[in-house]
């Protein structure tokens, strides 16, 4: 029997609304956990990449230049500082733009060069690709500045020009839900402790809209959170590790009290039917300050007669106390005091 996977997710119908800002202060908050192993996925490749909002510092390959092409087949021997780190990245894009230059669709223009991203793993292939043949998570995880590597690993997503020109049309795309929903069940694998009694959080910050990969990762959610999990492809094929797992799935979708905010995660939450509703919890987030009653009042008023349970019943993240979080992103800084969207702290 493998360990316990804890995941939180969120979601968004429409930006904006402080999806990555929940993310990010979720995780730094259960990282302080005594022997805590928190993992947080940037799966928002469309927008602001953690890589430059947060102090990161990159997995490095010995004798390997910021321009070369990295074999993430290897492990890496340590980490880049946080200035060779955000060098690297700009190198990385300027030699992946000038292989684009000189063949668009040559194997040049695709390969992972200096500092590995989510980007690199969700799209990995070789000719003889096989799931003992796949990256290790440990190519992937970053560190924050200032923290243990132990207790808080980052998989950042890249917003660079070149590999947002070769990502959007895959992550957008519904004919490639299935395989990246196949190469998210191999990464979670990766991350299941060894021992039953074992606990590691993942924390997962979606694109905007939910269509594309962040329907990827609400299936994922869904089928995983199940009594039996369910297979993604019908042949039965699961990852061992994972489909020993006990996993525990929360997904947040994120609204503000914005009036067009409100609606269209009421017509998408209206999608979701009964056996699934546990599982998803409507969250507020810069709701004004009042009590409970008040702002329920408030909600109604937005949108009218609703009878969805998921709607009546939001969890609140009142303005100041965003602000207040939000002031910790920046910085290695872990949040004090509770976080009252996590059933567990």
């Amino acid at each position: 029997m493998s360990g316990r996977l804890r995941c939180y997710s969120f979601h968004s119908v429409k930006g904006g609304v402080g999806k990555s800002t929940l993310s990010v202060v979720t995780a730094l908050k259960l990282a302080r956990k005594p022997g805590a192993q928190v993992t947080l996925i940037d799966m928002d490749l469309t927008g602001t990449s953690l890589a430059d909002v947060l102090p990161l510092e990159a997995p490095a390959w010995s004798h390997v230049e910021a321009s070369e092409r990295l074999n993430l087949l290897q492990k890496p021997d340590g980490f880049r500082s946080l200035e060779e780190t955000r060098d690297a990245m700009e190198e990385r894009d300027e030699a992946a733009r000038k292989a684009l230059e000189e063949n668009p669709e040559g194997p040049e223009s695709r390969m992972a060069r200096g500092v590995p991203f989510l980007n690199d793993y969700l799209l990995f292939a070789t000719p003889d690709w096989d799931a003992q043949q796949d990256v290790p998570v440990a190519s992937l995880l970053w560190r924050v500045q200032g923290l243990a590597h132990e207790s808080l690993r980052v998989i950042p997503s890249s917003a660079l020009p070149s590999d947002l020109e070769r990502g959007i049309p895959v992550i957008f795309d519904e004919n490639h839900s299935g395989f990246l929903e196949g190469r998210l069940e191999y990464l979670l694998d990766s991350l299941v402790p060894d021992a039953s009694g074992d606990e590691a959080v993942v924390v997962v910050d979606t694109p905007p809209t939910i269509p594309g990969l962040s329907r990827s990762v609400l299936s994922l959610a869904l089928r995983l959170s199940r009594k039996e999990k369910q297979p993604l492809s019908e042949d039965g094929m699961m990852p061992e590790r994972l489909r020993n797992a006990e996993v525990q799935w929360t997904a947040f979708l994120v609204s503000t009290m914005d009036r067009q905010d409100l609606r269209a995660a009421a017509r998408w939450l209206s999608l979701v039917n009964e056996e699934e509703a546990h599982h998803i919890r409507f969250l507020i987030n810069r709701a004004r300050s009042g009590d409970e009653q008040q702002l329920k009042d408030l909600l109604s008023q937005a949108l009218g007669y609703e009878p969805n349970p998921l709607i009546n019943n939001p969890l609140w993240v009142k303005e100041e106390r965003t602000w207040e979080l939000f002031r910790t992103v920046g910085e290695p800084i872990i949040p004090e005091g509770p976080l009252p969207f996590l059933e567990v702290e």
